[in-house]
C-alpha cells in the first residue's frame, strides 16, 4: 500500500510539474523567446529553434535536454527497481509484477504524450500562433 501512495503522490507531482512547465514555455514561446531558458532567438547561438518534448527552445537549451534524457530514463529504471523490490518485500510476486507494468505503460504514455506535444507546436507554428515563425520547415526535431 506504501508504494502505491508513493506512486500517486509521485505522478500527481510529475504530471503539476508538467503542467506548469508547458504553461511558461508556451508564454515564453508566444513572446518569441526560448521555452527553457526565456532567451529571445535573436540573442541565441543559432537564432532556430529546436523542438524538444513540445516546446520551443534555443539550441543549447536542446543540447543540454537531450544530454539529460538518459540520466531521466536510468532514474526511472531506478524507481521501477525500488518499488519492485519493495513489493517484494512485503505484497508478494503479483504485485511486484503489477507495478513495474503499470510504471511501463506511464513511460510510453509520457513518450505518447510528448509526441503529441510535438504535433502541437508543430500545427501552432504552422498556423502562425508562435511570434516570429512562419512555417514549420525551420524547426529542428531534438
Amino acid at each position: 500500500m506504501l508504494v502505491l501512495a508513493l506512486t500517486a503522490v509521485a505522478t500527481a507531482g510529475a504530471a503539476a510539474a508538467w503542467i506548469l512547465d508547458r504553461r511558461r514555455c508556451r508564454r515564453r514561446n508566444e513572446q518569441g523567446a526560448c521555452g527553457a531558458c526565456g532567451r529571445v532567438w535573436a540573442e541565441t547561438s543559432s537564432g532556430d529553434p529546436y523542438l524538444f518534448h513540445g516546446r520551443l527552445v534555443c539550441e543549447e537549451c536542446a543540447g543540454r535536454a537531450r544530454r539529460r534524457l538518459p540520466w531521466e530514463l536510468g532514474a526511472l529504471a531506478g524507481w521501477v527497481a525500488l518499488a519492485a523490490g519493495i513489493t517484494l518485500a512485503g505484497q508478494g510476486l503479483a504485485v511486484m509484477l503489477v507495478i513495474p507494468g503499470a510504471m511501463g505503460m506511464a513511460t510510453v504514455g509520457a513518450v505518447q504524450l510528448m509526441k503529441l506535444a510535438n504535433r502541437n507546436a508543430q500545427r501552432r507554428i504552422a498556423a502562425g500562433e508562435v511570434v516570429g515563425f512562419r512555417s514549420a520547415g525551420s524547426i529542428h526535431k531534438g
